[in-house]
């Protein structure tokens, strides 16, 4: 059963500099209220990537598939860096412990959310030209991913560790399967 949580955060925007910490906690709390401990992949999603479509609607489809690629023709950000590695989605990963989020040695804030907004807020402006609200967090079984494979292991194009966030689900035909969560963040 997918869970559905919802938390309300109308204090984050990107019209001003985020508080990471503060909000990243708050949304932290939450998902280590909801998630045992284990290890899990997180994608994060703004509205803002997807014109037209309602926070409601994106969840059903993902609900529905398993993933937010409702479009096969629509590349995604970085793809021309990740087109020769056989992935399916781009994503971070976390993992609780005693009921507590524990953030990667990489990150910058010791919030796994918090250290997402600030990915979105000071890093996409470099490969979109603005910064990107995170509206949604899909949350899957780190055990029903794989990271991908080159299609031509012979490229050394990429840098080293460009593919650790790079997934590839194992079933499929199945992407469902590995859906364990969303998260809604809402605006209101």
């Amino acid at each position: 059963m997918v869970k559905i949580i919802e938390v309300h955060v109308p204090e984050y925007n990107v019209k001003k500099k985020p508080d990471y910490l503060k909000i990243g906690k708050k949304v932290d709390k939450i998902i280590e209220r909801t998630f045992t401990d284990g290890k899990y992949v997180v994608r994060a999603i703004g509205l803002d990537d997807h014109p037209g479509l309602s926070l409601d609607k994106l969840a059903e489809i993902i609900i529905k598939t398993g993933t937010d690629k409702y479009n096969p023709k629509r590349k995604g950000v970085a793809h021309k860096e990740f087109c020769e590695y056989n992935y399916d989605i781009q994503a971070g990963t976390f993992k609780t412990k005693n009921s507590k989020m524990l953030p990667n040695k990489q990150d910058r804030y010791p919030s796994v959310f918090g250290d997402i907004i600030y990915n979105f807020y000071e890093n996409t402006p470099h490969d979109r030209g603005y910064p990107v609200r995170i509206d949604l967090l899909i949350i899957y079984n780190r055990k029903k991913l794989v990271n991908p494979r080159k299609f031509n292991p012979s490229i050394k194009r990429n840098r080293k560790r460009w593919n650790i966030h790079l997934y590839r689900f194992k079933n499929r035909k199945n992407k469902k399967d590995a859906l364990l969560g969303i998260v809604k963040i809402l605006r209101k």
